[in-house]
C-alpha cells in the first residue's frame, strides 16, 4: 500500500509559498501607494498563514501514515481510559475484549480518526502543534518537531500570531503579535520589534528592517520555508 511522502507535502508547500511570494513581489512593484502597499503585504501574510497550517496538518498524516504504532497505542489507550471509572466495564474490556494492533491503517481510516470532521486543525502556537507530534507520531517523526531550534520555533509563532491578527482583528490577537514578535529568538532576523508596541500588522509588515530591500513579510516567508525544510529534512 503506497505511503504519503512527507517530501512531497513539503514540495507541495514550498511551490505555493514560491507563487505567493512572486505574486507578492509583482503586486509590490506595481503599486506605488503606502496603503495598496499595505493591502497587498497584509493579502501575503495572511495566504502563507493559512498555506502553513494546512501544510503542518498534511505533514503530521503523512508522518502518521508512514508509521501508525504511535496513532494505535493512543486509541489503546483513549479506549482504556474510557471504561477505567466503570468497573464493571473494565472488568469487562479486561477479561473479554483485546484491542487489535493494526501495522497499518489506510488512508482513509487514518483520516477518519486524525481529522473526523474533515477539517484542519488550527494550531494557537508551536507549542500545540508540539504536542500533537508527541500524541500521534513515532519518535523518529515526533523528534523533528521537538528538536527545532528557538528561532524556527520563534519564525513560526509568529507566522501563526500575524495569520490571526490579520484574521480576526481583536485587541487579544494584537496583544499575541505584540509577544510573538517580541521574542528573544528573533533577534537579528529583522521581525523583532523593538520597545514599542505594534499597532498596525499591515504597516509593521510592509517596513523594511535595516537597509535591506526585503520587507518583513518577505523575511517572514522566507523565514518560515527554512522552518518548514527542518521538519522534514
Amino acid at each position: 500500500m503506497r505511503k504519503i511522502d512527507p517530501q512531497g507535502v513539503l514540495d507541495d508547500f514550498k511551490n505555493q509559498l514560491s507563487d505567493q511570494a512572486d505574486y507578492y513581489s509583482a503586486s509590490w512593484q506595481a503599486l506605488d501607494d503606502a496603503d495598496h502597499r499595505k493591502i497587498a503585504t497584509e493579502s501575503y501574510a495572511i495566504a502563507i498563514g493559512v498555506m502553513f497550517e494546512g501544510f503542518v496538518n498534511d505533514l503530521i498524516f503523512a508522518y502518521a501514515n508512514r508509521d501508525c504504532s504511535r496513532v494505535m497505542l493512543h486509541l489503546e489507550e483513549s479506549v482504556r481510559a474510557s471504561v477505567r471509572d466503570n468497573k464493571k466495564a473494565e472488568r469487562a474490556y479486561s477479561k473479554f475484549c483485546d484491542f487489535r494492533v493494526r501495522k497499518h491503517l489506510s488512508r482513509d481510516e487514518l483520516r477518519s480518526i486524525l481529522d473526523p470532521e474533515g477539517r484542519n486543525t488550527s494550531f494557537p502556537q508551536f507549542s500545540a502543534i508540539e504536542d500533537r507530534a508527541r500524541q500521534w507520531l513515532a519518535d523518529i517523526h515526533r523528534d523533528k518537531f521537538l528538536h527545532l531550534s528557538a528561532q524556527r520555533r520563534a519564525v513560526i509563532d509568529a507566522v501563526i500570531a500575524v495569520r490571526n491578527i490579520l484574521a480576526h482583528r481583536s485587541q487579544s490577537s494584537l496583544d499575541r503579535l505584540n509577544e510573538a514578535m517580541a521574542a528573544g529568538a528573533l533577534h537579528g532576523t529583522g521581525l523583532q520589534r523593538n520597545v514599542n508596541r505594534i499597532q498596525q500588522a499591515g504597516h509593521y509588515l510592509k517596513s523594511r528592517p535595516g537597509a535591506g530591500e526585503e520587507t518583513r513579510a518577505d523575511v517572514l516567508g522566507r523565514l518560515l520555508e527554512d522552518a518548514a525544510e527542518h521538519l522534514v529534512v
